[in-house]
């Protein structure tokens, strides 16, 4: 195997790009830390290749190497780029659900062509290409187990995600795109023009409705972790959801401002989270909605082979 990249690297790139999740990140153990920085860095390092590349076809052939990189990885043998020493680290290391890493690719490969006329069912394949498989490829970094519960992880990378999209309808759409479903709309699409404020809200105001199910079955399953790693993951997925909070606040208008959490909001989500009981190890009950979401949750995992069936373990 190739050797490892400096983990400083990998903890410059969170901090640079994603505050929110450099900010839970700090409540976990050194070593567990860095790991996970270790996962964004080459995260983002997928996704800052598709979006500075100089064309669609550049950024294609870029997805196509890294993807034949996390073949390579899965297959025991050193990948060609530096910067997939970080996964192949931290396979080397884990038992990371590699098929994750190759969904994570499938996203940022559909986001090379426009994105607009969408379902409900084509923005959860989205989202958990783009962030339930990350949860998913997280899972054995924080102690995950038993991979009954990858559906719940891969529920919260999906509720932070329909999170985002609800907070930057703005900037997708000076990039001609549009993830807010047409059923959830009334038909809204990309044009020559703004979009109608109505639109958006109806899409907004609904999309944070459905994430909230998918926080619901993400969190159910969180005191399965180690207990080392529950706190963060609360945390993260709390000051995701205030994001959600303010948005709605604001009447579901996103268009003029960018929905933020401030660090002095982010300490008093930290401290709520400190509240919570810890739990057993298994999940909480879950209402019909939640189950529905774990269930398409375990759907989507089926579509890359990801399985839920143990040899032994103990939870998300």
């Amino acid at each position: 195997m190739s050797s490892p990249v400096s983990s400083p690297t990998a903890g410059e790139s969170i901090r640079r790009h994603s505050r929110s999740f450099s900010f839970a990140s700090r409540l976990l153990p050194a070593r567990k830390r860095a790991d996970v920085e270790r996962l964004y860095a080459w995260c983002r390092w997928c996704d800052d290749g598709v979006d500075n590349a100089a064309s669609p076809q550049q950024a294609l052939e870029f997805v196509e190497r890294a993807t034949q990189d996390v073949h390579r990885i899965a297959g025991g043998k050193s990948p060609v780029a530096a910067e997939s020493r970080w996964l192949a680290e931290l396979a080397g290391r884990h038992d990371l659900p590699i098929e994750a890493a190759l969904a994570l690719l499938d996203g940022m490969r559909s986001d090379l062509t426009p994105a607009a006329g969408l379902h409900e069912a084509d923005l959860l394949r989205y989202c958990f290409r783009v962030a339930g498989a990350v949860g998913v490829l997280l899972c054995p970094v924080l102690g995950l187990a038993d991979r009954r519960y990858l559906p719940h992880a891969a529920a919260l990378g999906m509720g932070m995600q329909l999170t985002n999209i609800a907070r930057d309808v703005a900037e997708d759409w000076r990039r001609s795109r549009c993830y807010l479903p047409l059923e959830w709309t009334d038909g809204l699409r990309p044009g020559g023009g703004p979009p109608d404020p109505r639109q958006v809200r109806l899409g907004v105001q609904t999309i944070l409705e459905v994430a909230d199910v998918y926080y619901t079955a993400g969190e159910a399953g969180i005191s399965g972790l180690d207990t080392d790693s529950r706190l963060a993951v609360r945390a993260a997925a709390r000051i995701y959801s205030a994001i959600g909070t303010r948005i709605r606040r604001r009447g579901f208008e996103v268009l003029d401002q960018r929905a933020r959490v401030s660090t002095l909001g982010k300490l008093r989500i930290f401290a709520l989270a400190m509240l919570t009981p810890a739990g057993g190890s298994r999940p909480m009950q879950l209402d019909d909605s939640a189950r529905r979401a774990l269930a398409a949750a375990e759907r989507l995992l089926a579509e890359y082979g990801i399985s839920v069936q143990n040899e032994a373990c103990a939870g998300f």
